[in-house]
């Protein structure tokens, strides 16, 4: 194959430039973390920081984000299993609670009448704010959920 000379390389290369999402999204002012690499036009300007106050100030998740807490004190996390868990998830909540400061682990009964609601009510009467529930799939752990509530 034979490469004419009317394209130089980097012409060439630079002509080759495929189509991603990366270099085809466009500029949107409504993000407030949106990439202003690429040039807003006249009409797309960035909000004001006014605009961008008032924004951040009636989000629902403000006050979960802005907590008066100390931050140096770790949260209370409640970690627990599905029903009729086996050994090895046992052993990975064990893990678990090693990896998260503040985590207790609970054994939850292989009996009926502890569904999530009643475990979730039963963690956040006693001051726990994260609950993590390791589920399993072909006796092994395959999924975590978790709960994080405002006490």
């Amino acid at each position: 194959m034979i490469i004419s000379d009317t394209h130089p390389p980097k012409k060439r290369l630079a002509e080759n430039v495929p189509r991603t999402l990366e270099n085809t999204r466009e500029f949107d002012p409504s993000f407030l973390t949106a990439d202003p690499s690429s040039a807003p036009t006249a009409a797309q300007q960035q909000p004001s920081s006014t605009e961008a106050a008032a924004d951040i100030a009636s989000d629902s998740f403000a006050s979960y984000f802005s907590s008066t807490d100390d931050p140096t004190i770790p949260p209370k996390v409640l970690i627990t299993t599905s029903p009729k868990a086996t050994r090895v998830t046992y052993e990975f909540c064990d893990e678990l609670v090693g990896v998260f400061p503040g985590a207790e682990f609970h054994k939850r009964p292989k009996t009926r009448g502890f569904e999530m609601g009643k475990i979730a009510g039963w963690a956040a009467g006693r001051g726990f704010s994260n609950l993590i529930v390791v589920n399993e799939n072909t006796k092994k752990p395959s999924t975590l959920i978790s709960q994080f509530s405002s006490v």
